[in-house]
């Protein structure tokens, strides 16, 4: 009994903010505590005051909220009875189960959102702030533990790979980049992206479309043997191996060796690789011998459509590599700038100096050794001061050692316009949803236009000049070649860059259709005209070689008022062939005028204020069999950019504090953060 009357008085006494978010409540002579209902947090406070119990209540803003309420519902109503106490008791809460439809979106939000977009640690799942997070976000919502969340992300995964088949399913030409890259622990990882053209018949619009196949753990040694076994056997898990047109990868030569024994390669390349550096020993690299090449190479060409092509952006590197050894004259320069920019980035009083100088958030950005776009950057920046500004900078903090000379400032200004251009190449060809293949011949030809112009108005620099425009013809022989700019003794020799998807790239996109001919192709007028009559035929024999579709005619409706007299007569397939020589001869007629036409509008501006592929939807009835041949070829990209992207989001993931990733799921992660729109 007295138990029943101790209990009584203690509820009577007990705080209402206490009563209704907390439970088991103690007191003692000198504090009194309560367990918090919603985060089974324990709070104590002085026994005259309650501040500490409503400033955590506080921080559950949904139960805070319901709490603030009832007590002006009682104020409104203060005759009313009074309410009991155990209206005040929290009721336990009914959590979701695992199947609910807000359980699940939850959940697959904080994979899809937080733990692929935001690139956040699966360990995040387990952190106590987190979770209570998710209490406030939903307080029904029951947290997924970490191991659940890695089977779902399996899960994803494997649903992702099937979108991805079904989409390579319905493409009828794939092509390919590839390239291998390390992680912090040195673990290898090989990547293979897909891009092909959605061009579907009920779509009235154009898209490239970029998928990644794989990027998985590559282990053993980096040789050519090695990486075309497991590049075939995921073509094979895709079903693309007899779609694919091309593969892009880097001049490394164990690519150029991979794809000798896996598809059919540019000799040249191999010639050129003996002149470069080596990433890997070559002692690994394993080839075949003479005979057994010639055999291999035999089987895959008349069997197979593939071809490598050299990522034009690699390429191009080095070129300007050609060309930066090939002068001395700025290396004073340049040591000057590379000094300054350090200087700036390690140095506050001297960062401040500046920024009270050249204005606030003004800097100079570092140069990254593997990118000269970014050394070119750099001496942009430092031009762009103002000269004797920056040298009375120098002088007052004591650096007047890093200031140019007159000379020096003029060579870098050189040193910009004569890259500059090089840069806009190398921007135009490395995007992954536009078309990138078309501006290869024109870069390369209106970059030795511009190299061509240079030698008469470079001061300093005419030595890179020459370097540069030597190496340029030396590495993208094969399209001066195309062009009559050069000649070759062996009319069947291959050379770099000599495929005709160059050619016929550019031709299809109306942006250069045969306008880089009359500017940049320097030579004379009837040999411009002889190499327009050879693309003109190239892209006749391509576009001639298309079997368009069969258009149904309605029974009901004849085409626009002409009546036939009796109706078609079906042809036996005995004689089908009949039929399909009758239509390639007037495909032939057709293709002909298509080319005329296309020109035509080329010339008339009709795709001005269009991009390349809303040409070739708006005009795909008008055009058609050159239609089917630009999206095949304008998919192609022009470097090996979009494998290279799926190795900054790799690094980006396992950032230094994740280094204990395991290789499967920081596979998985990049898999899912690649084909995220998919």
């Amino acid at each position: 009994m007295l138990q029943f009357l101790h209990a009584i008085t203690m509820a009577a006494n007990i705080p209402k903010i206490v009563s209704f978010g907390y439970k088991q409540y103690e007191t003692s002579a000198n504090k009194r505590t309560a367990v918090c209902t919603t985060c089974n947090i324990k709070i104590s406070d002085a026994p005259a005051t309650t501040s500490n119990f409503v400033r955590h209540l506080k921080t559950h803003s949904k139960k805070f909220t319901e709490y603030t309420t009832t007590k002006e519902k009682l104020r409104e109503k203060p005759n009313s009875k009074q309410p009991s106490i155990s209206s005040f008791i929290a009721r336990p809460i009914q959590v979701y189960d695992v199947g609910h439809p807000r359980q699940r979106a939850i959940t697959k939000s904080i994979i899809n959102d937080l733990i692929v977009d935001c690139n956040l640690p699966l360990s995040i799942t387990e952190k106590e702030g987190f979770r209570r997070f998710l209490s406030v976000l939903d307080d029904k919502y029951c947290p997924a533990s970490r191991s659940s969340i890695t089977g779902k992300i399996s899960e994803v995964v494997a649903a992702k790979q099937d979108l991805v088949k079904s989409l390579m399913t319905n493409s009828d030409s794939v092509s390919a980049t590839v390239d291998i890259w390390s992680d912090r622990r040195m673990r290898g990882y090989m990547g293979i992206t897909a891009h092909t053209m959605d061009h579907d018949s009920c779509k009235t619009s154009l898209r490239l479309v970029s998928v990644l196949l794989s990027c998985d753990r590559f282990e053993g040694s980096h040789t050519g043997e090695h990486i075309s076994e497991k590049f075939e056997a995921v073509c094979d898990d895709y079903r693309i191996r007899t779609k694919l047109d091309y593969i892009i990868s880097d001049n490394a030569s164990n690519m150029k060796r991979a794809f000798t024994v896996c598809f059919p390669t540019n000799d040249a390349d191999l010639e050129e690789s003996s002149n470069e550096p080596e990433l890997d020993n070559s002692d690994i690299w394993e080839e075949l011998d003479e005979v057994n090449s010639g055999v291999v190479n035999t089987v895959l060409y008349s069997n197979c459509r593939q071809k490598r092509l050299q990522c034009f952006a690699h390429t191009l590197q080095l070129v300007i590599g050609d060309g930066l050894k090939g002068t001395r004259v700025i290396n004073a320069a340049m040591a000057k700038v590379s000094k300054l920019c350090t200087l700036l980035h390690s140095s506050t009083s001297f960062q401040e100096a500046f920024e009270g100088q050249f204005g606030k958030n003004r800097s100079i950005p570092a140069a990254v050794v593997t990118r000269w776009n970014s050394t070119l950057r750099l001496v942009k920046s430092v031009i762009s001061l103002e000269h004797q500004a920056l040298c009375s900078l120098l002088e007052d903090q004591g650096h007047k050692q890093l200031a140019q000379t007159p000379r020096e400032w003029s060579q870098l200004n050189e040193l910009v316009e004569v890259l500059e251009p090089f840069l806009d190449a190398t921007n135009l060809t490395q995007g992954e949803k536009v078309v990138t293949i078309s501006a290869v011949l024109p870069c390369v030809l209106s970059l030795n236009h511009h190299l061509h112009e240079m030698h008469n108005q470079a001061r300093y620099l005419d030595g890179m000049v020459t370097e540069l425009q030597q190496s340029l013809h030396r590495r993208f022989r094969g399209i001066f070649i195309n062009v009559d700019m050069e000649e070759t003794a062996d009319a069947h020799a291959l050379h770099p860059f000599d495929d005709p998807v160059y050619i016929m790239a550019a031709f299809l996109d109306p942006q250069f259709c045969l306008f880089w001919l009359e500017h940049d192709v320097l030579v004379p007028g009837e040999m411009k005209v002889a190499v327009a009559d050879r693309v003109k035929e190239l892209l006749h024999t391509e576009a001639a070689s298309v079997m368009l579709p069969e258009t149904a005619i309605d029974e009901d409706e004849p085409d626009q008022g002409v009546q036939p007299v009796e109706p078609p007569v079906k042809t036996p397939r005995l004689f089908a062939a009949y039929s399909r020589k009758r239509h390639r001869s007037d495909a032939n007629t057709s293709t002909r005028a298509e080319l005329l036409k296309y020109i035509q509008m080329c010339e008339d501006g009709a795709a001005d204020n269009h991009s390349c592929l809303q040409f070739w939807a708006i005009y795909k009835q008008e055009l058609p069999h050159l239609y089917h041949v630009a999206v095949r070829v304008l998919a192609v990209p022009a470097s090996s950019a979009p494998v290279e992207r799926v190795f900054s989001h790799g690094g980006i993931i396992m950032r230094p504090h994740r280094s204990r990733i395991g290789a499967k799921m920081l596979s998985n992660l990049i898999f899912m953060k690649c084909n995220s729109s998919i």
